[in-house]
């Protein structure tokens, strides 16, 4: 028979296992409760970003000024990565603009910034224009991502070489990665592109807009009308900055280094195709999902020397004829 003390005990113990089992539940939901808010959280930042709600930019510039770092190549990037010094970069007084200059604005995504395989020299009368400044164009352009190769350098001296311009400038502002839905009206990469527009309003009056994006979009749920939504949403905000360039658009959605195998035939190069209207200034660029196969490109993706070559040589005839 129990004591009462040795009942006491028995009721003591049995409180203290109640008690911590309650505290492992405790935790346990906590620790759920937490996981959830913070899925939550991470889901609308996802979203937020990708509808260019979330100040990324801004906080890209934060870590940058509470972490300041220097590389040996001279490689600086501002808020929205881009490209603003590297070494060797020859600073030029801006040359005037005249009838025979071709000031060309390049947008969309890695294959039209500093991402191919083969980095282009220096070239007489081709100019790297960026934020109020001039600089004799070579690979890496300032003003865009990336610090590889590119094909606009090589496409200004065919332009040059050809008669087509005595001059031409480049105002690179593409964005390795980048979704269409990041260049519509209120995206991230369409701020970015109107703060250009109005910057280099007080300069140069640019001639030719192209538009060279798609292979992010590629294998994703958009469809040929959203696409062709979104880039005309894209369109209205540069008309909105009194910009009335021909835009042109490539047919680009090739990329064989997803998880989703590439077919000539999708709604990203279809919505491209339809996209072209002489009325709205909107024009047919470069088809490099037909003229750039694997051969052409470094990784499946990005174009090497040879692709770069062939898509310069494209572009000079549709240039040309306009």
């Amino acid at each position: 028979m129990l004591t009462d003390d040795s009942t006491a005990t028995a009721f003591a113990g049995s409180a203290s296992v109640i008690s911590t089992g309650r505290r492992l539940l405790f935790g346990v939901i906590a620790i759920i409760y937490s996981a959830a808010i913070g899925l939550i959280f991470y889901v609308l930042g996802v979203y937020s970003d990708l509808q260019g709600l979330w100040p990324t930019p801004e906080l890209h510039a934060l870590h940058k000024m509470l972490k300041p770092y220097h590389r040996a190549n001279g490689e600086v990037e501002d808020a929205y990565d881009r490209l603003v010094a590297y070494r060797g970069k020859q600073e030029i007084g801006c040359p005037p603009q005249t009838d025979r200059t071709l000031v060309l604005l390049i947008i969309g995504q890695s294959n039209a910034a500093n991402s191919s395989g083969q980095r282009q020299p220096a070239s007489d009368h081709v100019v790297n224009y960026f934020a109020g400044k001039c600089y004799v164009a070579s690979s890496p352009l300032l003003g865009t991502t990336g610090i590889g190769g590119e094909s606009w350098t090589l496409l200004g001296a065919k332009l040059v070489a050809a008669g087509i311009a005595d001059q031409v400038i480049l105002v690179s502002s593409a964005m390795s990665g980048s979704s269409i839905v990041q260049w519509q009206n209120g995206g991230k990469m369409n701020v970015m592109l109107r703060s250009v527009l109005s910057e280099i309003s007080g300069h140069y009056k640019i001639t030719q807009i192209l538009w060279h994006q798609g292979e992010n979009d590629y294998g994703t749920s958009m469809t040929k009308e959203q696409y062709a939504e979104k880039f005309m949403s894209l369109v209205k905000s540069i008309r909105a900055e009194r910009v009335d360039a021909p835009i042109y658009v490539s047919i680009a959605s090739r990329c064989e280094v997803t998880d989703v195998a590439w077919t000539a035939s999708n709604p990203i190069a279809d919505a491209q195709r339809s996209l072209p209207n002489v009325e709205a200034h909107i024009l047919r660029g470069v088809d490099t999902d037909a003229l750039i196969g694997p051969s052409d490109r470094v990784d499946d993706c990005h174009f090497g020397a040879s692709g770069q070559e062939k898509f310069a040589n494209a572009w000079v005839p549709i240039l040309a004829s306009h």
